[in-house]
């Protein structure tokens, strides 16, 4: 009987455990500072801004720099709020 219940309190936590993680991935902090840093720019100011930032970073157009140039886009798009 020790094994059974030993085997109910690991399944309820971990079921717990899983339904805190879950609900900590689904429920973001405010973006408070990422909107404060747009200061007043439109979404499309913004991407321009980050691909006009990625293109001067990486002006090459090889295939090896669009990944460099694709990622930094996203990043900073990602810290300006906005999914890109």
């Amino acid at each position: 009987m020790s094994r059974l219940l030993r085997c109910a309190a690991t399944s309820v936590v971990i079921a717990i455990v899983a339904c805190a993680s879950a609900n900590a991935r689904t429920h973001h902090k405010n973006q408070g500072p990422a909107a404060n840093a747009r200061a007043g720019l439109s979404d499309m100011e913004i991407r321009q801004q980050c691909f006009a930032e990625a293109r001067q970073r990486y002006p090459s157009t090889s295939q090896d720099v669009q990944t460099n140039r694709v990622y930094t886009y996203t990043t900073c798009a990602s810290n300006h709020g906005i999914l890109p």
